[in-house]
């Protein structure tokens, strides 16, 4: 069905950026997808986060197939409900309101969109430490600007690196999903520069991968890193775990169906095990020079004596920063906003809230506590697995890939269910999301929390399957006349 047809169904559901793209507009291509995945796993986080499994005992090996598993597992994912964008042409929250409701589906759209805005905030802070880090090697004088002024908890030289890599976000989706396809083609090779540099450090200052791939990790036998590693593969899987649910918000412009998926397996699983192999190499590599495992990037490069070097490397990671932060944290909330209020936020009206909402949750007092402000991410994010889920399940499952476009857009089709929610969806939902994270409150059951992702998507997958299947939605008689009608237009141009 055409977008014009779609809008004249329910204007009050739709605008431009929420119906579907048309064939001529989607344009992104195999290597558009792989320089976006490049661009989401080479940042300062992920390395981090990679670098911090060495430090937590694992051995150099086992870091790489903790994450070439935990990759291979999160390219199905995305594959799979990246399909129905790239099919039909629909963002995240217009693909929820076939298993949660044309209504209902604003819930799972507000929760991924609380998440992302706080990120957002969090990691434009996180990236602005590289800048301020930068901008103090290239200019000392920059560290004593303002004095002892501060505002709100931070001095003035960290506050200026803050709004200018906050700014840096306008730039880069100034002209909607174009302008990011064309940024990430450039930031996300560019960083191999860094990563290029640092595996050249970690192989001649310790004598080579030999010695460093020899080292031993504390779990030493089958039985006592099993359970670690599951958990570890969780973890990983859980930091990329909200762009599984928004994934057709990027695929709805994919030239083709092939296009989505050699790409995102170029970019995702090649790429991951790339930047995890130079990423535990450097860190193994640390604990050789400097007799402790260092696995933030940020402070590995502070070791070195060349401050002009450090401060282009600080720069390029922190571009990167940006790259990910958009793509993971920016446009799931502007199409999230739209969908909410349709009538009155497009998506890029959606992108100045976000932007604007993210600067107001003052990320530096965030961070300050930093326990609670995760905890609370983590189990709101840990309702996103179970929501993934249910999508899956109704898309494969019980719609077998085919959608009535047309009833996505109106309030008295398909997916009207019960006044326009679908409580098999919720049901679904809370009772997985419930068993997953009861472990974050009950310690004896601490080990359900650490594999909580795969409990969430496997419970919901499997508990709204059989709900639809027990109780299945009524279905109205014009709904059903309606059918009938399509049906037989089929046949006949078939026939002809």
């Amino acid at each position: 069905m055409e977008p014009k047809q779609v809008e004249e169904v329910n204007n009050s559901l739709s605008n431009d950026d929420l119906l579907p793209v048309p064939k001529e507009e989607r344009t992104w291509k195999t290597q558009n997808f792989a320089s976006m995945w490049m661009g989401v796993i080479n940042n300062i986080p992920t390395y981090a986060a990679i670098g911090g499994l060495v430090v937590l005992g694992f051995s150099p090996l086992q870091v790489i197939g903790i994450v070439l598993l935990a990759s291979l597992i999160l390219y199905g994912a995305l594959a799979l409900n990246g399909h129905a964008g790239s099919k039909y042409g629909i963002p995240f929250p217009v693909l929820a309101r076939t298993s949660f409701g044309v209504l209902g589906a604003n819930v799972p759209a507000l929760l991924r969109g609380i998440v992302a805005i706080v990120w957002l905030g969090i990691q434009a802070y996180s990236g602005s430490a590289a800048f301020n880090i930068a901008f103090t090697l290239l200019w000392p004088g920059w560290a004593k600007l303002g004095g002892d002024w501060s505002f709100i908890g931070i001095n003035l030289p960290g506050l200026l690196s803050f709004l200018i890599f906050w700014g840096i976000h306008f730039l880069i989706l100034k002209r909607g999903m174009e302008s990011l396809k064309k940024f990430q083609a450039y930031a996300g090779p560019i960083v191999y520069i860094v990563l290029i540099g640092i595996l050249w450090w970690a192989i001649d200052s310790s004598r080579g991968l030999k010695v460093i791939f020899s080292q031993p990790g504390k779990y030493e036998t089958f039985g006592s890193a099993l359970f670690p590693f599951i958990a570890a593969v969780a973890g990983i899987i859980g930091i990329w775990s909200t762009l599984i649910l928004n994934i057709p918000d990027f695929t709805r412009f994919a030239r083709s169906q092939k296009d989505q998926i050699k790409g995102q397996l170029y970019g995702l699983p090649v790429t991951f095990t790339i930047f995890t192999f130079v990423t535990v190499t450097a860190t193994a590599a640390s604990t050789i020079v400097f007799g402790k495992p260092i696995g933030d990037i940020i402070v590995l490069l502070q070791q070195f004596d060349r401050p002009i070097v450090i401060a282009i490397a600080a720069i390029i990671l922190a571009v990167a920063t940006i790259t990910v932060n958009v793509i993971a944290n920016l446009v799931s909330p502007a199409y999230d906003l739209a969908n909410l209020f349709p009538k009155y936020i497009t998506f890029k009206r959606g992108f100045y809230l976000t932007m604007l909402a993210a600067l107001f949750t003052v990320p530096w007092k965030l961070i300050e506590n930093a326990e609670t402000i995760f905890t609370m991410l983590n189990l709101i994010g840990g309702a996103l697995g179970p929501i993934a889920g249910v999508m899956i399940a109704d898309y494969y499952i019980i719609r077998k890939r085919k959608l009535s476009v047309a009833d996505i857009y109106t309030l008295n089709g398909e997916y009207r269910y019960y006044k326009g929610y679908n409580y098999r969806a919720f049901a679904a939902t809370l009772v997985s999301g419930v068993i997953a994270l009861i472990g974050a409150f009950v310690p004896s059951l601490k080990a359900l929390y650490e594999i909580s992702w795969f409990l969430g998507v496997t419970i919901s997958f499997v508990s709204y399957i059989g709900l639809m299947r027990i109780h299945p939605p009524v279905v109205s008689k014009d709904l059903v006349d309606r059918r009938e009608v399509e049906i037989m237009d089929e046949l006949e141009e078939v026939a002809e």
